[in-house]
Formats: structure tokens, C-alpha cells, sequence
């Protein structure tokens, strides 16, 4: 780790600068429903920086929402070309994501490489670079203190700045992060605290005590009180930046077509509907719980961590106002 400042006067030209580098630059930008979301920009005049979270999460870059896995030919000979170029996939940097996003590419990187690599992703993860802002202010969804991160975490990001008056206290983590270094608008600096600069959220439950009670937590009558307001409208998953879910779907003919990766959400009817006909999820009491479930306790069993940063996207967006950490306090009550 390296640790530099950059005064707040010089952010625009670093940001333009990684603009110019010819790099596909997405940022925070301000909408008129006066929400922000993460898009694609030219220039940091477009850039939101008054902003708690975003609506949805940057987890698109590297996991899009439709993907296209290749295409098909029927040729003259009835043989067929397969198309599958992933060259034109950019160098991306993604501008001001909250810590609890950068942490949870972790999550996603171990989803898609640790058991069964995922081309498709390695090659969207290695040509993206993340550069994260600390959080100087929080709400009352968020909750990162009570799954083993802070509003200044450094997990899983390339480059972290921090608001500390008119500079940004800046900890650069990783290669990536070293190459996009200006050596004519940072400076060195002495390792300094973060604290006082950092919003202060309250730990809402100990993590060690749910891993533990969730272990005896599947047939709590609780769950069918905690999911009866769930409109399965996936909201939840779809704003989550570990949620992982897809379909695949195939479009054209016998002659020519194409295979499509489109997110897909555990809480929908039809997720785990056999071509049979039958369902083991048969209403969304076993739904509700399935996300919760993965989310404290098989993706522990499965990959070692817990699969929510507390980033409170899915409390925020529910139009049921359904809480996820009461929830789970509440299915796992002693």
C-alpha cells in the first residue's frame, strides 16, 4: 500500500485525466427524480458528489444485466460458426463507489473464479479499476459496521480517497491503482486516521452471533411473519451488489442465433420452477428465506464470507419497507 493526498482542487483534472487516458470512465451521476445511479461520463462536471448510495450498485461492470455468451451461424455446409469475441470489452474505472461496493467485488471475484472460472467475468474484473470514497455521512439503512466493515474500508478497491478538508487522503492498494498515479498532482504522505472524517454508524447486531444462532434458524416460524409483505418484485436483488442470480436464454432460430446471461433473482416464482412443472420454493415464505439464508449462512458454508456489505440498497428500495437486518435479528432471536 502507498499513501499519498491529492488537494480537492486537483480531483476534476485526475478525473478528466483518466477520461482522456481513453479508459470508459462510470460515476455517480445526479438524475432528474433526484436519485443517483452510475453511468457512463465525459467529464467530472457530471459527476454527483453529495451522495449517501446509489440505487443500484457498479456490480454491472464486471456482471452485466443482459450479456451476450455468443452467437451461432448455420453455415452452408450445415456446420456452425460460434462467436464469442471479448476483445472489445473496455478498460473501465469506476469513480466513487461507496467501500461497501468495493468489498463486495471480493464477493463477486470468489463467485465467479474461486470453484468454476468464469471467462466472462475474469476478462470485465481484469480491465476494470476501482476507485473508491470514503463515507463521510450514512443513513439509517446503512449497516457495513455490523459485517466486518467501516465507512473508510479499503476491501477489495484499487484506490481509496478520503475527505479530509481541502485534500483527499489517498490509499492506493494495488498495481492498478499505482498505474493511474499522476505523480504531478499527488504527493506523498505519512499514514494518518481516518476516524474523524468518517461517518459514524452504529453496529446493529454481532455477526458472530448470527453466523451462530443461523444455524438453527430454518424452520423458525418467523420467516412467515418477515416475508408475509414481500411483493417478489426482485428490487432487493437487483440493487444488491453481491446478488449473483442469472438466467440463461436463448434468441433466434435453428439457423442463427444467439445465448444471453440476464440477472435473475431468487425471490421470483419461476427462479426455481422445474421444466416439470413442480416447485420447491412454492410461495415466497421459502423464497424470503432462501435470500437471507445464502446471504448469512450458505455463502459462509460455501465461499467463507458473508454475502452482504451492508450497503442498505435493499432496505431503501423495498416499496414493502422490509428490513433485512431485522429480519434476520428477528428469525434469529434467542
Amino acid at each position: 500500500m502507498e499513501i499519498k493526498t491529492i488537494t480537492s482542487a486537483n480531483i476534476p483534472a485526475f478525473f478528466n485525466s483518466l477520461v482522456k487516458s481513453g479508459k470508459v470512465v462510470v460515476a455517480p451521476v445526479l438524475k432528474k427524480n433526484g436519485k443517483v445511479y452510475f453511468e457512463s461520463v465525459e467529464s467530472y462536471d457530471q459527476v454527483s458528489t453529495d451522495y449517501i448510495q446509489t440505487v443500484f450498485s457498479p456490480k454491472s461492470v464486471v456482471f452485466p444485466k443482459v450479456e451476450e455468451l455468443f452467437s451461432f451461424t448455420k453455415k452452408e455446409d450445415g456446420d456452425f460458426e460460434f462467436r464469442n469475441d471479448m476483445s472489445a470489452v473496455p478498460e473501465t474505472v469506476v469513480w466513487g463507489l461507496r467501500p461497501c461496493d468495493s468489498s463486495a467485488f471480493n464477493y463477486l471475484t470468489d463467485f465467479f473464479l474461486k470453484e468454476n472460472l468464469d471467462t466472462y467475468f475474469k476478462i470485465r474484473k481484469e480491465r476494470t479499476t476501482l476507485i473508491s470514497i470514503s463515507c463521510a455521512k450514512a443513513d439509517e439503512a446503512c449497516f457495513c459496521t455490523s459485517v466486518g466493515l467501516n465507512p473508510g474500508s479499503t476491501a477489495g478497491t484499487d484506490m481509496l480517497l478520503t475527505a479530509m478538508g481541502d485534500i483527499f487522503y489517498t490509499e492506493v492498494m494495488t498495481e492498478k491503482g499505482k498505474a493511474i498515479i499522476d505523480p504531478a498532482l499527488f504527493t506523498e504522505s505519512p499514514e494518518k486516521s481516518k476516524d474523524e472524517y468518517l461517518a459514524k454508524i452504529d453496529v446493529k447486531f454481532s455477526m458472530d452471533e448470527i453466523k451462530e444462532r443461523i444455524q438453527n434458524a430454518y424452520d423458525s416460524a418467523e420467516w412467515k411473519h418477515e416475508s408475509m409483505g414481500c411483493l417478489s418484485c426482485g428490487a432487493c436483488a437487483f440493487s444488491c451488489p453481491t446478488c449473483t442470480c442469472f438466467d440463461i436464454q436463448d434468441e433466434g432460430t435453428q439457423d442463427s442465433g444467439k445465448r444471453l446471461r440476464c440477472w435473475d433473482a431468487c425471490g421470483f416464482g419461476l427462479f426455481t420452477q422445474h421444466a416439470s412443472g413442480h416447485n420447491p420454493k412454492t410461495n415466497q415464505t421459502a423464497r424470503r428465506r432462501q435470500r437471507l439464508m445464502h446471504k448469512f449462512k450458505y455463502s459462509v458454508e460455501n465461499l467463507g464470507v458473508v454475502s452482504c456489505v451492508g450497503c442498505g440498497r435493499c432496505i431503501r428500495v423495498c416499496p414493502a419497507h422490509l428490513n433485512i437486518f431485522e429480519n434476520i435479528l428477528n428469525v434469529t432471536k434467542a
